[in-house]
């Protein structure tokens, strides 16, 4: 069987090659990731890995997020790739296909924004007390600057539901993948937090009690 994927990539041409191998790791990938996700990961984004504090931010109202997390980067990815793929097998030239998949990719990882902002704004509406979020720890999913001077975002569970949420330092900048401890909100009901650090015992009652 090996030999038999061998031959039929080696009778592939180069475009053919290269936009399976887009589609293919990118759906290794997305399934890597869907995986995390039902096992109760964190929803880092592999931002351990391709700091997505590059990311470009999109505000709409009173709702960020990040049009190139990797979740639209993975759709990208796919889409393009094997759009390409049928493309060339119906004859049309690697340009053509090419600009067939970067049109299909960019698609996809827009409807994937537009779906994951409807959900955020759900998480964000009805039932959920933001003031619950008060005391509970979280983890750094986007960069948070130092200062006040920008918004970051952190994944923490309130009401026994993970949310991916603003939130803002009043002092030091806070990376990627760094535990917090959500200390009060703004005006604008974005969270403040700060690094968290585990305290034994009634250390941590305290420290609590004190903000």
């Amino acid at each position: 069987m090996l030999l038999d994927l061998m031959s039929w990539w080696e009778a592939l041409g180069n475009a053919e090659q290269w936009f399976w191998a887009i589609a293919l790791v990118s759906n290794v990938l997305f399934a890597l990731y869907l995986v995390v996700q039902f096992a109760g990961g964190h929803d880092t984004d592999i931002d351990g890995d391709v700091d997505v504090g590059t990311d470009i931010e999109v505000h709409d109202g009173d709702t960020g997020f990040t049009i190139l997390s990797l979740r639209s980067l993975l759709a990208f990815g796919m889409f393009m790739g094997y759009s390409g793929v049928v493309a060339m097998s119906l004859g049309t030239g690697w340009f053509v296909a090419l600009l067939i998949g970067l049109a299909a990719g960019t698609l996809a990882a827009w409807l994937a924004y537009r779906l994951l902002r409807l959900v955020l704004r759900l998480q964000s509406s009805g039932t959920l007390d933001i003031q619950n979020s008060i005391g509970q720890t979280g983890q750094v999913y986007l960069p948070i600057p130092a200062q006040a001077g920008g918004m970051g975002k952190v994944m923490v569970e309130i009401q026994g539901a993970m949310r991916e949420l603003d939130a803002v330092s009043e002092s030091e900048a806070i990376p990627t993948g760094t535990e917090v401890l959500v200390v009060g909100l703004t005006d604008d009901d974005i969270l403040i937090v700060q690094p968290f650090q585990a305290l034994p015992g009634n250390q941590k009652i305290h420290q609590l009690i004190s903000i």
